[in-house]
């Protein structure tokens, strides 16, 4: 922070019970160490802290005793070494108890008597104000009117500080004009309390992106900027960086709040402002103006040298949680200096309970600090000679300081515990019990071998500019040679990928932008390539599709690369607080790139499916017209912020960014025809880092011996019964798969984790007409190919004679009452080798969603009743028992899934 030009640091976890929910007992010794040590850690490296008390939620403004509780505790921490604190009275309720009542005329007199006795109590120190009205959608009626923000402007003493958010909670843009208002009603500057990089509302959401959509012209207006990071401490480096570029650029020019210098708004203009952008980047570095985009391009390259420091790690994958516990009966363990950016509770997304997570640091030189850090004049955020870019290095080791070193976890296979049965995965689809067996090999995007997307991409009628990154000339930054050299390095157009992947709460990056746009354009143009006749055509339309397909492939392969890629990063740490979103990413893309390749390899789309007419309902959109630069908003296709006044409010900022939740993951989940099945779209993690990538694609002749062996490995209750038939090596998989696969090869697919196929999922789009057929073609080959064993002699049947008998004896049996709710069928195996718990998520998501495009309304499985393991497998994806009306057989059961 401090080499950074970042000087104070305030401390407010809401996972440190006496700061909020026990604000009234004092630390124990044990805690009061680490505080102490934290305290005077900042002290060495030049930080101010601030220690931060919530008493709100239960405080007695009238009662001495309560009054007197809280001074203790400030001075119990002054004690410690701290010379500057914060109340905050935050996300509380606004009602008083009846004995304050009697007392204070108003709950801002109440709160502002309190705050005041404090502060004079510790002597006047520096003090910060968190006030219940923090931001100008809270303020009643609203900033200038409200009596609660005069009453504070008025009684509030002056020496104290006044925190505010902006407009919102989250504020996209926070304009010179609103921070005048609010400074002239509390009459004095604000200090700025961001939170635009927090993401503890959103458990798929982390933000990479640069500090934005505030004008420098702010800087002369503030007493200061508190920045809120996202809950994983590694991951704040670009909101830092970029802040602190801020806070020590020029005034001289006037920002656009309108966030021109974002990639996407940079991307609108690429046609109309061509190189003359040059030229206004130039001038930006040479006047010293803040320039979001090139402040990224600063941050990522000194990114590279954090994320090639060996730094190990362990920790959790997963953020922490709202639940506040009960008192502990053992005093908690503070958090260690290892966190100099504290964690803290998810809030709520309900507005009128918690905000998210409480800041962290306060901008400014330390070489500079005048009598309050805390007011940060022009000259203290201009006038910063020592350069905070080339010092990196050194920050890196002050960071490694003030880290402690973590014991490792089993990564790559190292230490990894031995491979669980598939037993384990079937029971655990919807748990965190099961470990993952580490993987070291990570596999490419598979193509389809019929070459259908190569023929189109080589077309050279038609080049498609926007998809290629070559032209992304302005957010593309050559990798360095000493980089490009280690194939396994993650090179700066990985970081690129990764930020524009993971961006900032209202909008996405340009990258992603651009897989929205032409996944929803193979999806909706999908009916170019219907049918093998039309696949054949070489129409200009038909090569657009394949070329644009191949393009798309193209693009999920960057992400697939960067995932490979940020396996083998030497900071552990760093990929531990990352790993659960590129993680999930990595999926999702897989899940899109197999669906876009059945399109073209598989059934295809028979009929005008409005699911996929449905438009992109991306909010992150421009008021000059479509985030989607490639073509103009239109509410029929596209229906995104821009495009009806009822979405108008995601682009403003109006509502807050934990309405659109899920981030980019979500956004794609809208764009399948299966929108609305979000249980196959949440899992946890895995609890130890696996690196494999598994690539769903559709199945192809070539895949036929190893599906059949997949089925005989896992034909006994997901365990391998290959010696059970060792005189018939097919039988299982005739009995089980060949139907489909010679019947219904259009809707199955495949999944490969880098060492081969691990698993299939097959699909019957209409059960009726596909049984039709299995009984004139499949089950009359199968009777000649095994004839019906001759046991006159009453010997018991082998477990092959059994299926063998089935055969000969088969009955169909389709109930009305089943096929009018669910015509399609669906079987899916795994090796045992494939421990991610969202494997068979994404392979269920990827069949359900190519039956819903045709038109199914539902799918169902058939299980025998000893196999319990494969039956929770199917009930952990949603699947469900189906009473029958009529008797079919005592060792089979019906599962089924509406859709």
């Amino acid at each position: 922070m401090s080499v950074m030009g970042l000087n104070t640091y305030m401390y407010a976890p809401k996972d440190d019970y006496k700061h909020r929910a026990y604000w009234r007992e004092l630390y124990s010794v044990e805690e009061a160490e680490l505080l102490t040590g934290l305290i005077e850690a900042a002290k060495e490296n030049g930080i101010l802290f601030v220690y931060a008390l919530s008493p709100g939620l239960d405080i007695t403004f009238s009662a001495a005793k309560e009054v007197n509780c809280l001074k203790k505790k400030l001075e119990q921490v002054a004690h410690f070494g701290c010379t500057a604190f914060a109340l905050l009275f935050d996300d509380i309720e606004t009602d008083m108890c009846e004995a304050d009542k009697e007392i204070f005329q108003s709950f801002a007199y109440a709160q502002v008597s309190v705050t005041n006795e404090a502060y004079q109590h510790l002597g006047q120190p520096r003090f910060l104000f968190c006030p219940t009205e923090y931001c100008a959608s809270r303020a009643v009626p609203n900033v200038r009117s409200s009596e609660y923000l005069n009453t504070l402007g008025s009684r509030l003493l002056p020496a104290i500080d006044v925190l505010w958010t902006g407009p919102k909670v989250i504020s996209r843009i926070v304009s010179v004009e609103s921070i005048e208002e609010v400074a002239d009603v509390l009459k004095r500057s604000p200090v700025i309390w961001d939170n635009i990089h927090a993401n503890d509302y959103d458990q798929k959401r982390v933000y990479l992106g640069p500090y934005d959509g505030r004008p420098t012209d702010l800087i002369p207006c503030l007493n200061g900027v508190l920045t809120n990071p996202n809950c994983e401490f590694e991951v704040n480096f670009m909101a830092l960086h970029t802040l602190a570029q801020w806070s020590q650029s020029s005034t001289s020019r006037k920002d656009s709040t309108l966030l021109p210098s974002s990639p996407v708004s940079a991307d609108i203009q690429l046609e109309t402002e061509g190189d003359s952008r040059r030229s206004d980047s130039t001038s930006a570095i040479d006047t010293g103006a803040y320039v979001p985009k090139l402040a990224l391009r600063k941050a990522i390259k000194d990114w590279i040298h954090v994320i090639n420091t060996p730094i190990s790690g362990s920790g959790s994958t997963l953020k922490p949680s709202i639940h506040i516990p009960p008192a502990p009966t053992v005093p908690p363990v503070m958090p260690s200096l290892s966190l100099p950016l504290e964690q803290t509770s998810l809030p709520s997304a309900d507005p009128l309970l918690e905000k998210p997570v409480l800041p962290s640091s306060v901008f400014t030189d330390h070489n500079i600090i005048p009598d309050n850090p805390l007011i940060s004049s022009v000259n203290t955020c201009v006038a910063v000679t020592a350069s905070t870019i080339s010092g990196m290095n050194d920050a890196l080791d002050a960071l490694a300081d003030m880290a402690a070193v973590k014991s490792p976890m089993p990564i790559d296979g190292l230490g990894a515990d031995p491979e669980p049965p598939q037993a384990v995965l079937m029971n655990a689809v919807n748990s965190l019990a099961c470990d993952d067996k580490i993987v070291e090999n990570v596999s490419e995007l598979m193509e389809c071998n019929n070459d259908e997307l190569s023929e189109g991409a080589s077309i050279q009628s038609r080049k498609i500019s926007h998809l290629n990154s070559d032209d992304d000339d302005e957010m593309q930054i050559e990798p360095s040679s000493e980089s490009a050299a280690d194939m396994n390095s993650l090179v700066i157009a990985d970081v690129e990928v990764l930020i524009d992947l993971f961006y900032l709460p209202f909008e996405h990056g340009s990258f992603a932008l651009l897989l929205l746009e032409e996944f929803h354009w193979l999806k909706t143009n999908s009916a170019l390539v219907n049918s093998m006749k039309d696949r054949q055509s070489n129409s200009p339309e038909v090569l657009e599709w394949k070329e644009r397909a191949k393009a798309f492939e193209d693009k999920t392969k960057r992400v697939s690369t960067m995932f490979t890629h940020m396996m083998h990063i030497p900071n552990r740490s760093l990929l531990y607080d990352l790993y659960p979103y590129v993680w999930d990413m990595a999926g999702v893309i897989s899940l899109l790139q197999g669906f876009v390749k059945w399109l073209v390899c598989g059934a295809g789309i028979k009929n005008d499916s409005l699911h996929l007419k449905e438009g992109i309902t991306c909010f992150s959109c421009m008021k000059v017209g479509c985030n989607f630069s490639h073509f103009s908003c239109n509410a029929s296709s596209v229906n995104c912020a821009g495009a009806t006044n009822r979405d108008k409010p995601s682009l403003s900022g109006d509502q807050e960014p934990w309405v659109f939740r899920g981030g980019l993951q979500a956004e794609f989940q809208r764009l399948l025809p299966i929108e609305g099945a979000n249980d196959l779209f949440m899992q946890h993690p895995p609890s130890v880092i696996n690196s494999s990538l598994y690539i769903i694609r559709p199945y192809t002749l070539q895949d036929e011996d190893a599906v059949y062996e997949i089925c005989n490995k896992t034909c006994d209750d997901g365990l391998d019964g290959t010696d059970i038939f060792p005189e018939y090596p097919r039988l299982v998989g005739d009995k089980f798969v060949g139907g489909f696969l010679t019947l219904s090869p259009d809707y199955s697919f495949v999944i490969d984790d880098g060492d081969g196929l691990c698993g299939y999922i097959l699909a019957v789009l209409d059960a009726k007409a596909y049984l039709s057929k299995y009984e004139a073609a499949w089950l009359t080959e199968m009777c000649a190919k095994y004839p019906a064993p001759n046991k006159s002699d009453g010997s018991s049947l082998t477990p092959a004679e059994e299926i063998i008998i089935g055969f000969h004896n088969y009955k169909r049996y389709l109930p009305a009452n089943l096929y009018n709710s669910l015509p399609s069928i669906v079987r899916m195996s795994l090796l045992m080798r494939v421990t991610d718990l969202s494997v068979p998520k994404r392979m269920m998501a990827c069949a359900l969603s190519a039956l819903k495009a045709n038109g199914s309304t539902g799918a169902y499985c058939e299980v025998n009743v000893g196999d319990k393991h494969i039956m929770n497998m199917y009930t952990g994806l949603g699947f469900l028992q189906i009473p029958m009306l009529d008797e079919y057989s005592d060792e089979v059961v019906v599962l089924g899934r509406p859709l």
